[in-house]
């Protein structure tokens, strides 16, 4: 890549805030992942937020590639998909337990 023409990209020929942005996609994959393991949601959540909070961090550094808006969808979803799983295991598990005093 140029640099002299290309504002986006550091003189080491590096985009800034690339690893931010594929820290974000990989924690952003993984929160999707996890969330289909009922209690590992909690898992999801967490790394959702972290994947988020790095999305914001690489943009704020400067980069606008796919990657970092893919993370930033990624953890969006691992995060929202994580939230209702977990809130519907402990939905279930009270009814469970519930069931069980009768």
């Amino acid at each position: 890549m140029d640099v002299n023409n290309n504002p986006n990209v550091m003189p080491n020929g590096e985009e800034p805030g690339k690893g931010k942005a594929i820290a974000s996609l990989v924690l952003g994959i993984i929160a999707v992942v996890f969330w289909f393991f009922g209690w590992g949601a909690i898992v999801s959540i967490i790394c959702g937020i972290v994947g988020i909070i790095l999305a914001s961090m690489a943009k704020k550094d400067g980069n606008t590639s796919g990657i970092r808006t893919g993370g930033l969808v990624c953890s969006i979803i691992g995060l929202v998909g994580g939230a209702f799983v977990f809130v519907a295991c402990v939905a279930c598990a009270g009814l469970l337990a519930g069931l069980g005093t009768l």
